[in-house]
């Protein structure tokens, strides 16, 4: 019985909610009547419902204006489509479904706030001409007044014809002409019944079911839309097979407009930034200004599409490329993708992850110096056995060499010792995604994969001092009526924390600048100014292809990020395997720079913090793997760069004193042969008794001295010599037997020789 009455009791709160709901929609409907005017100049306003201005006010696209089509002109099966999936009532209703807006408003009303639509296409088209986007109960009941207006005035297949001449269809492409035509390259009037299905699908999420990112969830929304098309009588069951039997060809090789990505990029940030989805921000009118430079943006198109820099894939088309130019403070001046949806791809860039996931964060903890140095050698735990590009192993490097040489398995060995947890977390603070990854992340292999953004914030957190610095594109919004919403400040992202410390951001970044003279990033080392670089390229496994080659650069003004490789990933798309990150990719970073760099516009040095500190340590400890500092008697010295939180203070035992070789030797084939041990630091002279025979210099490991003419019993003796302190080495002696004499006789009388 308490269950029957608890279910009666809600039905009663249930009904008088719905009562409430119904008087105020009423009493604000009759109030907002009188107020409400319907602006017709909007409705016929083809120019796009988003304005996306430059940073000197001019809109990116150039201003252009949506392709109007007629509703003559758009086929049957494709106004079927739209009204199966968006508003199956639309030519029966008179712009408002009282069922469907009972029930929104009853379950807004339990929620305390506006959280569900009810919208028929007359509304959207209400909201996507003459509204914001606040979610509010009086927005609602303005949308409900100003639609009944528009039935009031406008015919249906009017109101139908204006619908499809203003809505989105994802890749900043608005109305179904323009929308045929960069899909499918054809007319409305040319759609088949698939292709109609398609687009009619499309508008529900366009970046869900976006047909070039993502073709199997277009085409299988395009088949949901057929069934509801079947469902509600507007096909036969003949029609629906054969439409199901169709195929749909999209075209995705085509030159993305030069600012297009910029703008996808700055439609996703301003959802962010308002809280709110990229629909709304498409819809409802706003006006983004942005960082775009157009000058910036022209620099980088003109590069990444010379002819003479031309990449191609395993097939010899072109590979898909990628490039974004930024501020090192987090602006981004240009952004250019050759295909729309690599922008917000998340992809394995290879070894450009290695500066900070594993350098960075080991230099920050103190794990390693910048002149450590790990042993190359070979590295196996179970299914795990990373091997260098090169397919060889290089002994003791020191981490400036790994780095420079983009050596793998010393990177993997340091985030082994640093702890993948630990390293984890600093590399969140610099911008990536990073959790719950493995020692294959050493190498890019990150589980979720990085994201260009995420790159980027990590280089330019390294090229900010070590300041979080996140890409940003947006400077300020402003709604439908003008009225600014959100302004970009200078502090908004560059200084709200330290990500890592600036001795750290400056140490790594001269180590990436030894990448640039002489390492994988040396087509940068003419530059006549500091640039760091960093190059990376991920391979297919278990075969000779490659999907993605990367290129990152920075100086004190300015951070490049340039990447080709396979945006769909099926394999025929690959790059052959010597496409890679510095190739040429170096080669536009180059030419990009020069060109920015030029006309005197030669970007400072990066500023070392006093918190770096230049120290002179013993070579010849390095070289056995432990760090000291040189003493004054020293042998062999190097000047390195250190935080002075983690330098060094014990000094070496190693000293000027000329240490004493210990000499050995034999006789072979009537030679006399002695050998010793040197060091690079010290000059040897070699003695035969007591005679100078050669002298020897920079020499490292064992050395040999032939005597190809012994006389008997020598000695033989080392002399060594450094800044004029000498060591004498033991002594030897090697005896050579005299060579046996040879008698003859001559018989007397005789005229003959005998031996």
């Amino acid at each position: 019985m308490t269950k029957h009455k608890s279910l009666h009791k809600a039905a009663l709160w249930a009904l008088l909610l719905c009562l409430a709901a119904v008087l105020i929609v009423s009493v604000g409907f009759i109030a907002l009547w009188n107020g409400e005017k319907l602006n017709t100049t909007a409705l016929s306003n083809l120019s796009n419902p988003l304005v996306i201005l430059d940073t000197n006010g001019n809109a990116i696209d150039g201003g252009k204006t949506a392709k109007y089509c007629a509703i003559n002109d758009i086929p049957q099966d494709a106004l079927d489509a739209f009204i199966a999936v968006e508003d199956k009532d639309f030519y029966r209703h008179k712009g408002l479904s009282y069922k469907r807006i009972a029930k929104a408003v009853l379950n807004n009303v339990r929620a305390g706030y506006s959280k569900e639509g009810a919208s028929t296409i007359s509304q959207q088209l209400i909201k996507n001409t003459h509204l914001t986007h606040e979610k509010t109960m009086q927005r609602k009941i303005r949308e409900a007044v100003l639609t009944k207006k528009l039935e009031s005035k406008y015919k249906k297949d009017k109101i139908l014809e204006m619908y499809l001449n203003a809505i989105y269809f994802g890749n900043n492409i608005y109305g179904i002409a323009n929308a045929s035509e960069f899909y499918l390259g054809k007319k409305p009037a040319e759609l088949s019944t698939l292709e109609s299905a398609g687009l009619a699908g499309l508008i529900q999420n366009p970046k869900r079911f976006d047909p070039i990112a993502n073709y199997d969830r277009f085409l299988g929304r395009a088949k949901l839309v057929l069934h509801l098309m079947r469902v509600q009588g507007y096909l036969s069951e003949d029609e629906y097979n054969n439409a199901k039997s169709e195929s749909v060809e999209i075209i995705s090789n085509r030159k993305a407009n030069t600012g297009s990505s910029y703008e996808s990029a700055a439609i996703t940030e301003t959802a962010r930034l308002l809280n709110i989805s990229e629909a709304d921000v498409i819809n409802y009118g706003y006006q983004i200004e942005t960082y775009f430079d157009p000058d910036m943006q022209n620099l980088v198109y003109k590069y990444m599409n010379e002819p003479e820099y031309e990449i191609l894939n395993a097939n010899g088309a072109a590979a898909d490329k990628f490039a974004v130019l930024t501020n090192t403070n987090g602006i981004v001046t240009a952004l250019w993708a050759s295909t729309p949806t690599v922008s917000a791809a998340r992809r394995n860039f290879g070894s450009v992850i290695k500066p900070l996931l594993v350098y960075t964060p080991a230099l920050e903890l103190g794990a390693v110096h910048a002149e450590s140095t790990v042993e190359d050698s070979p590295l196996i735990g179970g299914d795990f056995n990373p091997q260098n590009v090169d397919g060889k192993y290089h002994g003791r490097v020191s981490v400036r060499e790994s780095v420079e040489q983009s050596y793998n398995i010393p990177a993997v060995k340091i985030l082994d010792a640093v702890g993948v947890e630990s390293a984890g977390k600093i590399a969140r603070r610099l911008g990536l995604d990073a959790e719950n990854e493995n020692l294959s992340a050493a190498l890019g292999n990150t589980r979720n994969g990085v994201s260009f953004t995420e790159l980027l914030s990590g280089y330019q957190t390294l090229a900010n001092s070590g300041k979080t610095t996140v890409p940003k594109f947006v400077k300020s919004v402003r709604d439908r009526n003008g009225r600014i919403i959100y302004r970009d400040t200078t502090n908004r992202y560059t200084y709200k924390a330290q990500a890592v410390g600036e001795d750290t951001a400056y140490l790594m970044t001269d180590i990436l600048r030894g990448v640039s003279k002489k390492g994988t990033g040396r087509k940068l080392k003419n530059l006549p100014f500091q640039i760091a670089s960093k190059t990376g390229t991920a391979e297919r496994e278990n075969t000779k292809t490659n999907t993605d080659a990367a290129f990152i650069a920075y100086t004190a003004e300015n951070v490049l990020l340039l990447w080709a490789g396979n945006a769909d990933m099926k394999p025929q798309n690959d790059l052959p395997k010597g496409t890679v990150g510095g190739g040429v990719l170096g080669f536009i970073a180059r030419d990009i720079f020069t060109e920015l760099t030029a006309g005197g516009n030669t970007p400072p040095d990066f500023v070392r913090p006093n918190s770096v500190t230049e120290l002179k340590i013993d070579t010849a400890d390095q070289k056995n793997g432990d760090i000291k500092l040189a003493n004054p008697n020293t042998r062999g010295t190097k000047t390195a760069l250190f935080l002075a939180r983690f330098a060094p203070t014990e000094v070496s035992t190693n000293n000027l004193t000329a240490a004493a070789p210990i000499i050995d030797g034999q006789i072979t084939n009537s030679a006399a042969e002695v050998w010793f041990n040197a060091a690079p630091h010290q000059t040897y002279e070699i003695y035969k008794d007591n005679v100078l025979q050669e002298v020897i210099g920079n020499k490292n490991g064992e050395y040999r001295y032939t005597d190809k003419y012994p006389d008997g019993a020598n000695s033989y003796s080392v002399t060594a010599k450094i800044d004029g302190n000498t060591a004498e080495s033991n002594e030897i002696k090697l005896y050579i037997p005299a060579k046996k004499q040879v008698h003859i006789t001559v018989r007397k009388g005789g005229n003959a020789w005998y031996f």
